[in-house]
């Protein structure tokens, strides 16, 4: 069976004739070649798995825990929430920024694709009301991505193509 081939970078002086006409050499600010550094994380899981393993580690690795450091006043805090009580697990809280005039854009995303995971790609329901314990949600509108637009006036735009 065919291994897994991972290729981070190649160097050709010579054209390998598929396709560039030219050598692939970047020889780099020292004259050296290029120096690719990284970490690499290979999950191996089943077709029907791999979903589920992957999307949270892929938040992680996008958004780490930030660290806050604070003089040694007050309370020893290891951990802050504003939520009353975690997302459900396919949920994940995207961005929360003050708009004014006590407005906040609240933006949830689902992390997976109809059909993607069995578990993961259920719908998912998150009560706004009693979820935040810094501040009280009085009023919900929905809007479109941009936070710009409430989702009832959005005008799609409609495309000409070859399948209607």
């Amino acid at each position: 069976s065919p291994a897994p081939l991972l290729q981070v970078h190649r160097r050709l002086l010579h054209d390998d004739n598929r396709g560039l006409g030219e050598a692939l050499d970047e020889p780099g600010a020292d004259g050296r070649g290029l120096v690719v550094r990284g970490r690499h994380l290979v999950l191996l899981d089943t077709v029907g798995d791999a979903p589920e393993q992957h999307r949270p580690r892929a938040q992680e690795m996008a958004t780490p825990p930030t660290v806050v450091l604070a003089p040694g006043t007050g309370p020893h805090l290891r951990q802050v929430s504003g939520l009353r009580r975690a997302l459900p697990p396919n949920v994940h809280l995207l961005s929360l920024e003050p708009r004014g005039a006590g407005a906040v854009l609240l933006r949830l995303e689902h992390l997976y694709q109809v059909g993607e995971s069995q578990n993961g790609s259920r719908a998912a329901t998150v009560d706004l009301t009693t979820l935040f314990s810094a501040f009280t949600v009085t009023s919900v509108q929905e809007m479109a991505l941009g936070g710009d637009v409430p989702l009832p006036s959005l005008s799609r735009l409609l495309w000409n193509t070859p399948t209607g």
